[in-house]
């Protein structure tokens, strides 16, 4: 299983893109917990890189880490992406 890459989550009906400005290392384990994965390797950002993901992404997820998937987790807001940094996630 790959298990490294940008993030979107299904959030309000769409897919989105995560930005990285809210995440923190428990918040991406939660995110390799769920996709059946290792535990964190590295989180890193990415500028946007196609026109349907510049309009909204979504920020401020809040996890303690013990978490099984990430909507366990409290806070989650839609955004405007613009040129801001986007979450790339990589499990060992």
């Amino acid at each position: 299983m790959e298990c490294e890459g940008e993030l979107e989550v299904y959030f309000e009906q769409v897919w989105r893109r995560v930005l990285l400005d809210s995440w923190s290392e428990s918040v991406a384990s939660v995110v390799c917990r769920q996709l059946g994965c290792d535990s964190l390797f590295s989180i890193s950002s990415s500028s946007p890189s196609s026109p349907e993901h510049s309009h909204m992404c979504v920020t401020g997820f809040n996890c303690s880490g013990s978490e099984t998937h990430l909507g366990n987790c409290s806070s989650a807001q839609a955004v405007n992406c613009s040129s801001r940094d986007q979450l790339s996630v990589s499990c060992s």
